[in-house]
């Protein structure tokens, strides 16, 4: 009876161990979850992330995350470790340099709203990474493969209210930026390309905005055979087009498509720059940037297709058609094939289709109207359709940049729009 006793006496003291034991962990888990907590959530006002994990879950400070993942014990932690990204696959190892890690992605595909729809695939991206205190990082960075890469230096900051990066490509040739692309621009193999470009580009996050400042000297391309277009006759839905605009119509189109037409060669760097700077946020469409060369290479070579890489093969055509047919003749081939909407192909048919009348015969307002309409045709004329109104913000936007005009001319045509509607159908 005592051995009974006894035997019981120790089950119901392993019992409470057991129990004191799970009791403890419960309540060591707890604080590490109540500090882990206090330790992640961001301040009023902080840069934030959610974070959660099952019933867990706390707007956690970027700037601590920032400061965990950059700490010389997680960075060392993290060397000759492959880690799956959604990039792909990122090799860390220790650099020769002090307090310097190297990081390679090989291949590299990288997806985000700035690039279009499409990912860009890269054969190889490196680069460095040296702490500089809790909230600066500095290195370099390598893209694409020897001998052709593209070298170059970043640097970042990370403080409670976002985080600022800094990118900057020292002179490098323009040949050598395109080779990045090689394997999705078939182009490259028989153009060629001159030219060299440097400069500067700073990211604000959260915000996602870019601030992008390049420098291009002597661009130029040869052997995309677009000299071809030289003596082509234009053609639309299967009929030859006129080449034939009268006067008002032209200055028009350049009024609203390309101001900088007969300044640039083919691109406009100040438009396209703008475009790269504006933010993702403020709204779906992404700003236009496109020269009438560019729109003419669209529309005989590359399609419409809403990719960078598409961008990229347009901008080879743009600069050398430019050189090869002149201003003349890429605007008149521009006028000729253009869509205008509601089936409509070149301005002769979109002419008499919306106002009855030969394309040399156009007032400067309907000239000015017409044009109006490039930007987004279908939209513009199912607002009119359903408005009984011409969008007379944008048709005087296209009057006040029409050239050579008066002031005092323009200024009459825009104010005489409240009582203007086109005579359609």
């Amino acid at each position: 009876m005592a051995g009974h006793h006894h035997r019981e006496g120790t089950v119901k003291r392993v019992i409470k161990f057991i129990l004191g034991a799970l009791l403890g962990l419960l309540v060591f888990a707890a604080v590490l979850l109540w500090a882990a907590t206090q330790l992640l959530r961001a301040a009023p006002g902080e840069w934030s992330q959610p974070l959660r994990i099952g019933a867990w879950h706390v707007d956690a400070s970027v700037t601590t995350l920032w400061r965990i993942a950059t700490h010389p014990v997680t960075l060392r932690l993290l060397e000759n470790r492959s880690v799956r990204t959604p990039y792909g696959v990122l090799q860390w190892r220790a650099d020769a340099q002090p307090n310097t890690w190297r990081a390679v992605c090989a291949p590299c595909s990288v997806r985000s709203a700035e690039l279009g729809h499409d990912a860009v695939q890269l054969t190889r991206v490196e680069f460095s990474v040296r702490r500089g205190g809790q909230s600066d990082m500095q290195g370099e960075f390598a893209l694409g493969d020897a001998p052709r890469m593209v070298r170059g230096r970043w640097s970042a900051h990370v403080d409670a209210k976002g985080a600022e990066l800094k990118f900057n490509l020292p002179d490098t040739p323009i040949a050598d930026a395109y080779a990045l692309f090689a394997s999705a621009i078939p182009e490259l193999s028989r153009a060629r390309i001159d030219g060299r470009i440097h400069g500067d580009a700073r990211l604000r996050l959260p915000a996602r905005e870019w601030t992008i400042h390049p420098h291009v000297d002597g661009f130029a391309v040869a052997g995309l055979g677009t000299e071809a277009l030289l003596d082509a006759v234009p053609t639309c839905n299967g009929k030859a087009s006129t080449l034939k605009f009268g006067s008002w119509l032209p200055r028009a189109v350049i009024a609203a498509e390309d101001q900088r037409f007969y300044e640039h060669t083919g691109y406009d760097l100040a438009e396209m720059t703008a475009a790269w700077s504006a933010s993702p946020l403020q709204g779906d469409a992404p700003r236009g940037a496109s020269t009438l060369s560019q729109q003419l290479a669209k529309l005989v070579y590359t399609g419409d297709s809403r990719s960078h890489l598409r961008k990229l093969r347009e901008l080879l055509y743009a600069v050398e058609l430019d050189r090869t047919l002149g201003k003349g003749r890429v605007l008149n081939l521009y006028l000729a094939m253009v869509p205008w909407g509601e089936g409509q192909c070149g301005a002769q048919a979109a002419s008499r289709h919306y106002l009855h009348k030969r394309v040399d015969a156009l007032t400067p307002t309907e000239a000015a109207w017409l044009a109006s309409l490039l930007h987004n045709p279908d939209r513009e004329l199912a607002m009119l359709a359903v408005s009984g109104q011409v969008n007379v913000e944008r048709v005087s936007w296209v009057i006040n940049n029409l050239r050579p005009m008066p002031k005092l001319k323009r200024e009459a045509l825009v104010n005489a729009l409240a009582d203007w509607s086109p005579a359609l159908h």
